[in-house]
């Protein structure tokens, strides 16, 4: 069985005094989705950023796709963010001038990706955005800008798919939009995904959990609670 994340004996600190994420020791095995779940300030952002290298781990080793990143340069770890993990943030971070379809091509285009523009659209067809293709993000829903994200996130057709509170200050509505979005993934995507959230919602369609309380790892809910 592969394992594109393997946490071991990690630590983060962002002040040499206070550990943010304490000794969290986390395998995710390919295809698999499963939940960080704790409540605001357990750690989960900060796991997802170590996973995500976006951040460095004080301590212990981070493996992302068969690649410690301990040992690589930053242009390495820039390019394994681009080719190897698609991240979903809390705000969606789209860009606001570009068009939805400009939002999906932006990472497929910065990859230099000969197939770009058949590549995004059917990535739009995929999420059932190609509607909204022409569109800007001003111009639609929070449910929707969230599947732009995330059609985004798997432009270059990662191996790991993180999300950051994906469905946070969306209603009910736009979190099936988000969820449906998920099961998608996991139906047409050989990705593993990664979720940080604390929503009732994802905590009852996500089998596996990760529960996270002070930046440890516990046995169940009721400690992160």
């Amino acid at each position: 069985m592969e394992f594109p994340v393997v946490v071991e004996k990690v630590s983060k600190s962002y002040d040499g005094v206070r550990d943010v994420v304490k000794d969290v020791d986390i395998k995710v095995a390919q295809g698999e989705m499963v939940l960080l779940w704790g409540r605001n300030g357990s750690g989960k952002t900060t796991l997802l950023n170590l996973v995500g290298c976006i951040d460095v781990p004080s301590s212990g080793k981070v493996t992302v796709a068969g690649k410690d990143t301990s040992e690589l340069s930053p242009r390495q770890l820039a390019r394994l963010r681009l080719m190897s993990i698609g991240h979903v943030f809390q705000h969606h971070n789209l860009i606001d001038d570009l068009t939805v379809e400009e939002n999906v091509l932006l990472p497929l285009k910065i990859a230099r990706d000969g197939e770009a523009d058949a590549k995004a659209k059917s990535l739009l067809a995929t999420f059932e955005l190609d509607i909204l293709a022409k569109k800007r993000p001003g111009e639609i829903s929070g449910g929707e800008s969230q599947k732009v994200a995330i059609a985004r996130a798997l432009a270059n057709d990662p191996a790991i798919l993180l999300a950051d509170e994906p469905t946070a200050s969306l209603d009910s509505k736009s979190c099936e939009i988000v969820l449906d979005a998920f099961r998608r993934i996991r139906e047409g995507f050989d990705a593993t995904v990664i979720v940080a959230s604390h929503d009732p919602l994802l905590y009852d369609h996500i089998e596996k959990k990760f529960f996270l309380f002070d930046g440890r790892l516990k046995t169940g809910p009721e400690d992160s609670a």
